[in-house]
């Protein structure tokens, strides 16, 4: 299948077929129909993520997504799932700083069952403070597996407060602070549901082994009855382009010494968006990438190494992380990644080779998730959310096939520059000597 898709990219257009209408109450709705699995997706994207999280309130987007599976009125505290596990079907949900998904999939006959359960909680959530407390517990513990108590996760935690100034919602991570968690309110989470969950602030992709016709009917009756909320402006989002502390030191229960350097990056879809997901692929994967042959493999000051472009839609942010072997001087670690770095805008720019194996990558990874009927579910959904643009599948290529190595040397030497980069490393712990 790859290989037929490959041969067309070069031959007419890529596009995911699908049917695109909205509802009265404003809910946008996109059905993509396949026959070729017996198989279905109910995926609804909200307009709403850790960026809109109240003052104060930091990780009520991601607690509000916990709190959506605890039952409605009509579908009682547990059992959410465990009717759509007993049709044979599942579901998850993700909170990301713009937005947060639920999804769910199961064989065709579940279709009516996802599309009911999916309706019934738009708006009929039955949220009580028992249900709260029992979340935001859930919640606080995620936060101590994954940030606190893992080696160099607690990075995390400081990159956007080193990033980003206290007036920019993206100043901290969207798990939350303990503090905050606690002091969320039953008053706080019902004023938050009423004003960002409903119809008019979601998107709807039904994909899979359906008649549209039908399923259509089927939507306006589930979704069509669904009031729309007066949905509330997202906060403004100053425009920052150098971090507010450009250096810290963390000492952490780590064992050997770790340097994560970022850098304010272009939002999604930008310019220069796509240039940078290329130049991380070029340092940081697959054989012979610039950053594991130099800190790794040449100077041995490294054990891992990886480079990455955040995109978001607010301002991204780019990364290089190097976890070092143990007793280097991480100004050693970041003295060669800004050599390497600077060497692409002057001695050694990027190469042919180099930037054909980065964009083919590209363009395998997105055929490959072509392949999956949620994938293509949530490219949909993507595309429209942050390219307002839902087919967008060739201008997406595009973007990657125009990287050329002028363009890797522009973007590092003007956005890269190390006067623009947050310096965090994170050492070892001081042991304290007994006198």
């Amino acid at each position: 299948m790859i290989s037929v898709l490959i041969l067309a990219s070069q031959a007419y257009a890529i596009e995911i077929p699908h049917e695109a209408f909205e509802l009265e109450n404003g809910l946008e709705v996109m059905l993509l129909e396949d026959h070729r699995l017996p198989q279905v997706v109910v995926d609804v994207w909200y307009g709403v993520g850790s960026f809109d999280d109240p003052m104060g309130a930091s990780g009520f987007a991601h607690l509000f997504e916990h709190l959506m599976f605890m039952g409605t009125d009509r579908v009682g505290q547990g059992q959410f799932d465990a009717r759509m596990e007993a049709a044979g079907a599942r579901n998850n949900a993700s909170t990301a700083a713009d937005y947060t998904n639920y999804y769910s999939w199961g064989t065709s006959n579940t279709l009516d069952l996802l599309l009911f359960l999916e309706a019934d909680r738009m708006t009929g959530l039955n949220i009580t403070q028992k249900k709260l407390d029992l979340q935001r517990d859930v919640v606080r513990n995620e936060r101590r597996q994954n940030y606190e108590d893992p080696p160099y996760r607690s990075a995390w935690l400081e990159l956007p407060d080193m990033l980003f100034p206290e007036s920019h919602p993206y100043h901290l991570e969207g798990i939350g602070s303990h503090e905050d968690l606690l002091n969320a309110s039953l008053s706080h989470v019902e004023r938050f549901y009423s004003d960002w969950y409903a119809p008019n602030n979601a998107t709807l992709v039904v994909a899979g082994d359906l008649d549209s016709k039908e399923v259509k009917a089927r939507i306006e009756e589930v979704f069509g009855a669904l009031q729309p909320a007066v949905v509330p402006a997202h906060v403004p989002a100053p425009s920052v382009n150098k971090p507010v502390v450009a250096r810290r030191v963390l000492h952490d229960d780590v064992p050997s010494p770790a340097v994560v350097m970022a850098w304010h990056t272009p939002s999604f879809f930008e310019p220069g968006d796509a240039t940078l997901d290329v130049l991380a692929d070029l340092l940081s994967d697959g054989e012979g990438a610039r950053l594991p042959q130099r800190l790794v493999y040449k100077d041995e000051l490294a054990q891992e190494v990886w480079a990455y472009q955040a995109s978001q839609s607010r301002g991204s942010i780019f990364l290089v992380w190097v976890v070092g072997r143990p007793g280097v001087d991480p100004a050693e670690i970041e003295a060669a990644v800004s050599e390497e770095l600077a060497a692409l805008v002057s001695d050694r720019p990027a190469t042919e080779q180099e930037l054909t194996r980065a964009v083919n990558g590209f363009e395998m990874g997105l055929y490959g998730q072509m392949e999956s009927l949620l994938e293509r579910a949530e490219m949909l959904q993507r595309y429209r959310y942050f390219a307002d643009q839902a087919d967008y599948v060739d201008e997406d290529l595009a973007r990657y096939r125009s990287v050329d190595s002028k363009k890797i040397s522009e973007i590092v030497g003007t956005q890269l520059a190390s006067e623009r980069a947050a310096v965090l490393q994170i050492l070892p712990e001081i042991e304290e000597v007994t006198p």
